[in-house]
């Protein structure tokens, strides 16, 4: 025969320590209140007191029948509480006794139940007064901001149609009274965005240079602050030739026309070429003394033509032209960096002009002949 292994138990911490009740044989009685039984009879898959009460044969965990049947359903094959698996509905089994201690501990469990709805009832009908409260106050909120802005907005129109009204002009009907003039509202344009603007799109603002002698600015007039909005792609040197273009036609600067600009390179190419036949003619023809007095006189006639025409051009008055167009940035109050041609308004923005508004740039420029 084998020989048979003596097992010992290990008894735990709480086992050696623990002490022993006596079992109650007489009729004494133990006062328990349902609110300490609230966790032993509730189910823990609704939170409400147990019903039709089925346990589970591997972990004795009880739920309420409908509860664990909808949770084996829906596919969860595990006990709810400890996770232990479950196959089927076979693993389930009822529990009466159950049933009949919640009934003995709760003998008026239909009024306990009406008296939690009623409770229940009552919350959320308070949860539901204090929330539409507070969206009344919300929309009494945005109202009165709404009628602030409108009000804002009556009065910047009162003084727009103040200052758009026509007085007795040249284009005054002498029937029609200043009350009955409508004051101008310019529409509205439809922005992409809050502030109108594309994504590669930035706002300038083009103010005169210290520097700029006082006498020119004044020539300028009322344009010598420029508002534009262009590309980020946009280089100084576009800027510029834009800045040139635009104040020349201000101060009343004739601009020379590209025909007249070709028209005058080609007759100066004609009087070269006129000055280099003469210069081949005498280095060809030096034996023929005939020859080489037309050729003289030719070459005299060409080069009192030629000075008659340089006169002519000196006395002509040179029409002024803006030169040394520069383009600079004000970080600080007097103190101006000065951009060059190649940099876009995009690598203008990244080094000098980190704040979020039009980026004000400021034109120096020299008037010539």
């Amino acid at each position: 025969m084998a020989e048979t292994v003596e097992k010992s138990l290990d008894l735990s911490l709480y086992e050696l320590h623990r002490t022993y009740h006596e079992a109650i044989t007489d009729s004494t009685k133990i006062a328990v209140t349902p609110k300490s039984l609230q966790s032993e009879l509730t189910c823990p898959i609704c939170l409400e007191m147990l019903t039709n009460t089925m346990t589970t044969k591997e972990c004795l965990h009880r739920f309420c029948a409908e509860c664990i049947i909808t949770a084996l359903r829906s596919g969860n094959k595990e006990c709810p509480t400890c996770r232990k698996k479950l196959v089927s509905k076979r693993a389930l089994r009822p529990d009466p006794n159950f049933d009949q201690l919640v009934a003995k501990i709760f003998p008026d469990r239909a009024e306990y139940e009406e008296q939690q709805e009623k409770a229940l009832a009552i919350l959320s009908k308070n949860h539901s007064q204090q929330l539409m409260s507070t969206i009344g106050d919300a929309i009494k909120a945005q109202a009165a901001h709404v009628k602030m802005i409108n009000r804002k907005k009556n009065l910047s129109d009162d003084l727009l149609a103040s200052h758009c009204q026509v007085g007795d002009g040249l284009n005054h009907e002498p029937g029609m009274d200043l009350d009955d003039t409508i004051a101008y509202r310019p529409r509205k344009k439809k922005r992409e965005n809050g502030d109108g603007l594309l994504p590669s799109e930035i706002e300038i603002i083009f103010k005169p240079h210290l520097e700029i002698p006082q006498a020119t600015v004044t020539r300028i007039g009322d344009n010598q602050t420029r508002f534009i909005k262009t590309l980020l792609t946009a280089s100084i040197d576009h800027l510029c030739k834009y800045l040139k273009v635009r104040l020349e036609f201000d101060m009343g600067i004739e601009q020379v026309k590209p025909e007249e600009e070709v028209k005058v390179k080609e007759e100066a190419e004609e009087n070269t070429e006129n000055t280099e036949n003469t210069d081949n003619t005498e280095n060809t023809d030096n034996t023929d003394n005939t020859k080489n007095t037309e050729n003289e006189t030719e070459k005299g006639e060409s080069e009192n033509k030629k000075d008659d025409d340089a006169e002519s051009v000196k006395d002509e008055p040179k029409p002024e032209t803006i030169q040394n167009m520069k383009i600079h940035v004000c970080q600080v109050p007097g103190q101006y960096i000065e951009l060059t041609g190649p940099e876009t308004l995009e690598m203008v923005i990244e080094d000098y002009w980190k704040v979020a508004k039009p980026v004000e740039l400021h034109y120096q420029f020299d008037m010539g002949s």
